[in-house]
């Protein structure tokens, strides 16, 4: 199954049927996110434009996506969802909005959760290359300990994994061997 149709299996099939016909008219590599807002129209970001649908998004669609994004189970993701993501299957993150609860100066939950936004993730290769040459102790074949820092969409998890996959794979222009790469939140 390809990646924009595990996508699609977190919709309710109504919408998964209209979605499934525009994104076919892009290549997956162009869709960004998929925006979907209770009482609102779904819109769909792509790398030149924004496509929005006809179909009115429910409150009770919402419920429904949610039930899929949590397999049913929405209280074993209440630690994603206290974070105002989910991460799906393929990487890819889905932001939510609604009424936050603070407990002690901690957010315990959201509840009336009004909107979803899907942001695809995807593969970019060589998206690290400019980084790598700060954060490699080539000599010692290791890495310097480092943070990423950057507005939302500038593509740091993009960045991440392609840093990871030639970390843990190895780069041999640079003479560094691969070494085992842990990620931990």
């Amino acid at each position: 199954m390809n990646v924009k149709m595990d996508i699609l299996n977190y919709f309710p099939e109504h919408i998964s049927s209209e979605l499934q016909y525009y994104i076919n008219k892009k290549t997956y590599n162009e869709l960004e996110e998929i925006r979907v807002r209770a009482d609102k129209q779904i819109i769909l970001s792509f790398n030149d434009k924004e496509v929005i649908l006809t179909y009115k998004t429910s409150v009770q669609d919402i419920l429904e996506i949610m039930q899929y994004l949590c397999e049913n189970s929405i209280y074993s993701y209440q630690n994603q969802i206290c974070n105002g993501f989910i991460t799906i299957k393929g990487g890819h993150r889905v932001g939510l909005s609604g009424s936050v609860v603070v407990k002690d100066g901690n957010i315990i939950n959201i509840n009336y959760i009004s909107s979803l936004n899907f942001r695809v993730a995807k593969e970019v290769i060589g998206a690290s290359n400019e980084l790598l040459k700060y954060i490699l102790k080539v000599n010692e074949n290791t890495v310097y300990n480092t943070l990423i820092i950057s507005p939302p969409g500038a593509g740091k998890t993009t960045t991440l994994r392609d840093a990871i996959r030639q970390i843990s794979n190895g780069i041999p222009e640079l003479g560094f061997k691969g070494i085992t790469v842990r990620i931990s939140r």
